[in-house]
């Protein structure tokens, strides 16, 4: 009881700040590649030819770490995404509560790079898996939003 009366009170006096979270325009979210759902853009067939032979980019520990494997999001199969919001999401479960800024940056630098894939490969997915994944994004995002209140608060 004792508990759900303090985090009552944490939600009650993070409202204030319930504002400020939503200023962040849609293009800008969209622009970060925070922001996903819209219908996915056709690049010319000579762009997608020139993706498949790009060479595989560095490896990026966070994203490794994150992910809990060594995949290449550029050309990740779409049936393989929500598995990778599952890890991400359970990784950032486990560890947000001792993650600083730096890491929080660059968990949502390894969202970016998983919506973008997601937005190239969305329509290949059951509307079941695409609900979940945007449930995971949301997740990730009240998490995020929770760890910044309450450093306010401290």
């Amino acid at each position: 009881m004792k508990a759900a009366k303090a985090a009552f009170a944490l939600l009650l006096a993070g409202l204030p700040f319930a504002g400020l979270a939503q200023t962040t325009s849609q293009a800008e979210l969209l622009r970060r590649g925070e922001l996903t759902g819209s219908r996915p853009h056709a690049g010319t067939p000579a762009q997608s030819r020139a993706a498949q032979r790009a060479p595989r980019p560095a490896a990026d520990p966070a994203q490794e770490h994150l992910l809990q494997t060594d995949v290449n999001l550029a050309q990740t199969r779409a049936e393989d995404l929500p598995n990778l919001y599952e890890r991400f999401i359970a990784t950032t479960r486990d560890e947000r509560r001792t993650w600083n800024y730096t890491q929080w940056d660059a968990a949502g630098q390894v969202l970016a790079r998983l919506n973008q894939r997601y937005e190239q490969v969305r329509t290949e997915l059951p509307i079941e898996e695409r609900l979940r994944i945007r449930s995971l994004q949301g997740e990730f995002h009240t998490l995020r939003g929770a760890r910044q209140v309450k450093d306010k608060l401290e």
